[in-house]
């Protein structure tokens, strides 16, 4: 990982709490950002290897795959928070 990775991670943890903000409650909040990172994070490594690091395509990635990693671990933790709650009953 050079110097730039970081930095690149700031639109992917932004995103992720935005979107786990939409979700009403703290739990959504934190996976949000956690799944937000983590999409940032995939995304990052896919364009270094294509060796588009420094483009706006590579801006625009990033923020899209936090998008969907937020939104992918925000729907996982619903799923798994249901399935609690039915087994509880």
């Amino acid at each position: 990982m050079d110097d730039h990775f970081w930095p690149a991670m700031y639109p992917g943890i932004i995103v992720g709490f935005l979107m786990g903000l939409g979700g009403g409650n703290v739990v959504a909040t934190i996976l949000g950002t956690i799944g937000g990172l983590a999409g940032a994070v995939a995304l990052y490594f896919v364009f270094t290897w294509l060796g588009l690091e420094d483009t706006i395509m590579s801006l625009v990635g990033l923020i899209g795959g936090a998008a969907a990693g937020a939104y992918l671990l925000m729907s996982a933790g619903d799923r798994l928070g249901i399935a609690r709650s039915r087994a509880a009953k």
